[in-house]
């Protein structure tokens, strides 16, 4: 095959630098909550930073209740995050990527995940959100909303529909069907 305009591996190459900035020189940070999102969007973080010659941070944060010290050891949270970042790993070990997995404890999510970008000079954040059809208005939640406000970086939010069966119930109640 000839490439008249230039070589596919170009073209990665450029849409990955493009995607994290124009002179962006960070990482790509992933942010991993658990959601049936997270393989997408380590997938998607790793391509990035594969093309563009850069880490990907996998950030997983386990929110620490005010009841608890700090430092508490939440043995349930952690190998949930174990978990996580193992699978997470493994994508990136497919992929080619070069990946640093990282578990922090925190009160609240957000302003830990800004750190993290900050700290690790971060140029994206990916972070994912799933559709909730059962509240009655849309809700962001509070860690979606504190990141796109603070970060450091390009934030890019992937939004996932509810699924088929929560979405059809929902508007069965509105109308009032049961």
């Amino acid at each position: 095959m000839v490439h008249l305009w230039g070589s596919k591996a170009k073209e990665e190459t450029a849409m990955s630098k493009s995607a994290l900035g124009e002179s962006a020189t960070g990482d790509v940070a992933v942010v991993l909550c658990g959601d049936k999102l997270d393989s997408n969007l380590v997938y998607l973080g790793c391509q990035m930073a594969k093309g563009a010659k850069r880490k990907v941070h996998l950030v997983h944060v386990i929110e620490v209740p005010r009841a608890l010290p700090l430092k508490a050891v939440l043995t349930e949270e952690s190998e949930r995050a174990d978990r996580l970042l193992t699978g997470a790993l493994s994508i990136a070990e497919r992929v080619g990527c070069l990946a640093v997995a990282e578990v922090v404890q925190a009160r609240d999510a957000g302003p830990a995940i800004v750190d993290e970008a900050r700290d690790h000079n971060c140029a994206l954040i990916l972070i994912g959100l799933v559709r909730n059809c059962q509240k009655a208005q849309y809700d962001l939640g509070k860690t979606v909303p504190y990141v796109l406000s603070n970060a450091p970086c390009r934030v890019w939010l992937v939004q996932d529909p509810a699924n088929q069966s929560q979405s059809q119930q929902t508007q069965q109640q509105t109308v009032g069907v049961h």
